[in-house]
């Protein structure tokens, strides 16, 4: 099997923190990009994330810098004294894209807006990734995706039982899902790139992606439709969780209501229900969606979930297990289909890491690199744009960078 990776030959200048950016430009260096990480000297704050989810985030193993930064080199470069500013500059002099999530005025700052880059060097795409968007009062509040992308976006709350207290939120879900968009918003401006030779400014923010995410929902509650929900009054009954005889919980995905209703109830041996008029529509089932519940709610308490899986399978009903994410460790589907595969981490041991999600021809992972050292590549990338071991020790004593 083999795979493919179509922005080969991309130059990416990686200015970013945290998780949302890294996130964007290992995906762009799965799909073959030249990804420079330029990071403070101390390293950007996202190779120290894993400490605060109990994994080790140390040289010998960091599991969570090889999902956001694997497949990348490494430049530590401090921007103050001239001979950093320098080199960044001939860094970005080479670049097709520069991609951030500092905050716009901290950007402005270092010379590295919109406005001055696209004059010193038209052809370079910059895409940032935001807290709130470029504009608004909030435009340069600090937006993690806690904040941004869940509390703001009314998902928090609104996507809760009882509507009550909000989610405790997936730890960077949201950066994640953003970083898919920022990394298409890229590739599609490199298109452009490649026809007119002009540089493109590409933005997306964690709060505009919690609102796409939620859209739907967005839509309902401004035509009436209010949100939170309970599971016992879902808007539709067949699209709802239930729990089987051994405990197990599973998520019936029905999206046709007329067609699947008759089926749903002839696999629970209900028939009577097929003409009951509480229920064999959905506007109907809607209605009375509590007392439909209580029926499935028992139904489904009849059985082992392996038992209803093959009645639900038989039916060509949509439909899963309730999985906890222990579980999904081991999926075999998740495995088969490289959503996770294994890397030896620089102390020679397996470890896993999920796939960016978006691959090419056959649809393997991409080769995994280890996430860079801070300053691994520093001789290597400084000699590429012109520096001599003489200049690179100076800019060295200077604090400019680190070699190793």
């Amino acid at each position: 099997m083999s795979f493919h990776q179509p922005l080969k030959g991309l130059r990416v200048v990686d200015f970013c923190t945290h998780g949302a950016g890294p996130a964007a430009c290992k995906m762009l260096a799965d799909w073959g990009a030249y990804v420079i990480k330029v990071e403070p000297l101390e390293g950007e704050a996202g190779r120290y994330t894993g400490k605060t989810l109990a994994m080790r985030a140390d040289e010998g193993d960091n599991p969570h810098a090889e999902l956001i930064n694997a497949n990348k080199r490494s430049l530590p470069l401090n921007l103050k004294p001239p001979e950093g500013k320098e080199a960044m500059d001939k860094l970005l002099a080479t670049a097709d894209v520069f991609v951030s999530n500092y905050r716009i005025r901290a950007l402005d700052k270092l010379g590295l807006g919109w406005d001055e880059l696209h004059a010193k060097y038209p052809r370079l795409i910059w895409a940032v990734l935001t807290g709130f968007g470029l504009y608004g009062p909030a435009a340069n509040n600090a937006g993690f995706d806690t904040v941004a992308y869940w509390a703001r976006s009314g998902a928090m709350i609104d996507f809760t039982e009882n509507g009550e207290l909000p989610i405790t939120p997936p730890f960077a879900l949201g950066d994640f899902a953003t970083a898919v968009a920022l990394a298409g918003g890229v590739a599609a401006a490199s298109y452009q790139q490649a026809k007119t030779g002009q540089g493109e400014r590409v933005v997306t923010s964690l709060y505009g992606m919690g609102l796409w995410a939620s859209s739907a929902v967005f839509q309902a509650v401004d035509h009436g439709n209010p949100w939170p929900k309970s599971r016992k009054t879902p808007d539709s009954p067949l699209r709802n969780t239930y729990r089987c005889k051994d405990g197990t919980w599973f998520m019936m995905g029905v999206v046709i209501y007329d067609r699947y209703f008759p089926l749903v109830c002839k696999m629970i041996g209900r028939e009577d229900l097929i003409d009951d008029m509480r229920f064999n529509t959905e506007p109907a089932a809607k209605e009375h969606s509590r007392e439909f519940v209580e029926i499935l709610d028992a139904a489904f308490a009849s059985k082992d979930y392996e038992e209803w899986a093959k009645l639900l399978t038989e039916n060509d009903i949509a439909f899963d297990r309730v999985n906890h994410i222990k579980d999904t460790i081991h999926d075999e589907q998740a495995w088969d289909n490289g959503f996770i595969y294994k890397y030896t981490t620089r102390e020679g041991k397996d470890d896993l890491v999920v796939g960016t999600p978006i691959k090419f021809g056959d649809c393997v992972p991409a080769p995994h690199v280890n996430a860079p050292l801070i300053g691994e590549h520093a001789v290597e990338l400084l000699k590429e744009l012109g520096y001599n071991d003489e200049q690179i020790k100076d800019m060295a004593d200077k604090k400019a960078t680190i070699i190793r």
